[in-house]
């Protein structure tokens, strides 16, 4: 049995509403001012923190960490109701279970996959491990959640599978083979640059490219 470890946000769900509610009402609530759409979409993937940097380059780390503690608050208490998975992700992960094993792994905090997997409505059991950035040392692009996956299940990863670039070269970085999903902010031509083994519609598409 082979190990696929997909990113979670934009790759299994549709994660934007939820994430641009929380980091707008989070920049509301320590006086900045709200930040438009695609100014934060187009850096969904990255880890929070460097998003909020990114953003407003001035504030000091501790500010920054402050954002992000309201934005997880705001997740978990009030937009992971905006979350709901694409279209045939469940059954084709139900399809998948029986082949392989599947992790998730996500730059938010564990907690707020097992809490977004089940406001979206997922079985626990078709995940064999969930990591999250809180977990390792360096989030994606780095590949340490696929080897912290590797290392808790004892078996090395065959695919990465996700919607950005951040996804991909953890992939490469890792050794495995990376699968893109256009269901994300990432272009096909941002992740072609990538070199991605495969690019893929949707997850739907995923078991024509598994064979």
């Amino acid at each position: 049995m082979e190990l696929i470890c997909f990113d979670m946000d934009n790759t299994l769900v549709d994660a934007d509403k939820a994430h641009l509610l929380a980091y707008n009402k989070a920049f509301k609530k320590n006086n900045l001012s709200m930040v438009a759409d695609k100014e934060l979409k187009i850096r969904f993937g990255k880890l929070g923190k460097l998003i909020v940097h990114e953003l407003f380059p001035s504030l000091s780390w501790d500010k920054v960490n402050k954002i992000m503690e309201d934005h997880h608050r705001i997740i978990m208490n009030e937009s992971k109701k905006c979350i709901k998975p694409f279209p045939g992700v469940k059954s084709t992960l139900k399809k998948l279970h029986k082949k392989y094993r599947i992790a998730v792994i996500s730059n938010g905090r564990h907690s707020e996959i097992v809490a977004v997997l089940k406001a979206a409505g997922f079985d626990p059991g078709l995940f064999a491990l969930l990591v999250g950035s809180d977990e390792v040392e360096h989030a994606k692009p780095y590949p340490d959640e696929i080897f912290k996956a590797e290392r808790m299940l004892c078996m090395k990863a065959s695919y990465m599978v996700g919607d950005t670039v951040y996804d991909i070269i953890a992939g490469k970085r890792a050794g495995v083979k990376a699968i893109a999903v256009l269901t994300g902010n990432h272009t096909r031509e941002m992740l072609e640059k990538e070199n991605p083994d495969y690019i893929i519609n949707s997850i739907k598409d995923l078991p024509k490219v598994l064979g």
